[in-house]
């Protein structure tokens, strides 16, 4: 038996009938999934609406992580692919994959392209890695295969190899991390390459937020529709998800694709938050055969929103990450998120890079630095940046000057697969 085929429709019924067979196959088939519906005294053979789905206690990565094989429910050789997460927050984790789930995988990216305006019409510079077990890259190819779109596989190699291929190839759209288009731009305006005539249109980003809380582009997403003169996609996925949720050029938020996912945003007690506030997006997967996942706390937290959106569509959206479950800071009696601090220093335009380090000072206390390089006086640009933490989010973090050679080295320790702004060394 294999999970059932996502729908291609998301009416109601049709995410229900998914949910159902979701529910049934991963009790009859994953270890876990027994034994957890069984602690709740809850039955596979039971009828559980969506609505009701809150029946079934939460689980969070710490729990997969612990026991990954106890959620395969298929035997080994139906894995056709192992991927791992990023490890931002902790130990990478191994996640299997049959046939089944690259064709989901590669039809989830087939609609978030086309929620973005790819047709078979677009060139695509596809500047993610595709190796070190890495997900995304793959997701992105095969969906934009399916559009029949043209596909540039240049990955996170030199920017001048990029350019290069921009000149010689002509790509209407780009996907890649937003600091990576960044030193892209950089090395054209080193060389007097035009990139904004370039004739790229669209840039989907990943990993690396571009929004502010009310939609408006921070100041990466700026800089990037300024020097490469594209319109800025957000796009937001999980690996163990195996599913993404991309913007539509209206730019309101990640739209979901309710056959494949249902998503909920809960507080830390695990209740549902009000839709418009940020709470732990936490995920059931539809249509997965390796290994479903039923209300998995994700770690990042987020808005949820279901009022229509401009383009036309009615599906759930999710605003921008505010912050992970295992980032959020205490310091001096306030909680704040790195994205907090992130979004003060990305609009100090003196500000030119930087690296914002966690220490743990006690059970109650934690310790914050940021290392910043700075064009200026390091010492009235970091004065006048302690003005601005403590007014805005009524804190004051230790600000210590560097250069961009030692943030560099924080941003890109040996063995990361993308670039962090973010050490966490409270462990």
């Amino acid at each position: 038996m294999t999970a059932a085929a996502p729908p291609t429709e998301a009416t109601p019924a049709r995410q229900q009938a998914a949910w159902e067979e979701t529910f049934r196959y991963a009790g009859k088939h994953s270890r876990f999934y027994r034994e957890h519906f069984a602690r709740a005294g809850i039955s596979p053979a039971d009828k559980i609406p969506l609505a009701d789905i809150a029946r079934i206690p939460p689980v969070d990565k710490s729990v997969v992580c612990q026991q990954p094989d106890e959620f395969l429910c298929v035997p080994r050789e139906k894995i056709v692919d192992i991927v791992t997460t990023s490890g931002t927050t902790g130990q990478p984790l191994l996640w299997q994959l049959t046939d089944s789930d690259l064709e989901r995988l590669g039809y989830n990216e087939q609609l978030s392209f086309a929620t973005a305006g790819f047709t078979a019409a677009d060139t695509v510079l596809l500047a993610v890695a595709m190796d070190r077990c890495f997900i995304a890259g793959m997701a992105y190819f095969l969906g934009l295969r399916k559009l029949a779109c043209g596909i540039v596989r240049a990955g996170p190699a030199a920017p001048a190899l990029h350019l290069d291929m921009i000149r010689r190839v002509r790509p209407t759209a780009v996907v890649s991390v937003p600091s990576f288009l960044h030193h892209v731009a950089e090395k054209a305006r080193e060389t007097g390459f035009d990139l904004a005539a370039a004739g790229i249109r669209k840039a989907v980003c990943i990993g690396e937020p571009v929004r502010e809380n009310d939609f408006s582009l921070n100041r990466a997403g700026q800089l990037i529709e300024t020097h490469w003169g594209a319109k800025v996609f957000s796009t937001y996925g999980v690996t163990e998800l195996a599913a993404s949720l991309c913007e539509c050029p209206a730019g309101q938020g990640g739209h979901l694709h309710p056959g494949l996912l249902y998503l909920e945003a809960l507080d830390e007690a695990g209740q549902p938050v009000p839709d418009g506030q940020a709470g732990e997006l936490t995920a059931t997967t539809l249509g997965v055969e390796a290994m479903p996942l039923i209300r998995y706390r994700s770690g990042d937290f987020a808005a949820i929103h279901r009022a229509p959106c401009a383009c036309g569509r009615t599906t759930l959206r999710i605003g921008p990450i505010v912050g992970r479950k295992n980032q959020k800071l205490k310091l001096k009696g306030t909680t704040v998120f790195p994205s907090a601090l992130k979004t003060i220093l990305d609009t100090t335009p003196e500000v030119s890079t930087y690296a914002i380090i966690a220490r743990r000072e006690n059970d109650l206390a934690d310790t914050i630095e940021i290392k910043i390089s700075c064009s200026g006086d390091a010492a009235k640009i970091s004065a006048a940046l302690r003005e601005r933490f403590r007014g805005e989010i009524k804190v004051a973090p230790h600000i210590t000057p560097a250069t961009a050679a030692e943030i560099e080295e924080l941003q890109l320790p040996p063995g990361a697969r993308k670039r962090r702004y973010f050490a966490d060394l409270r462990h």
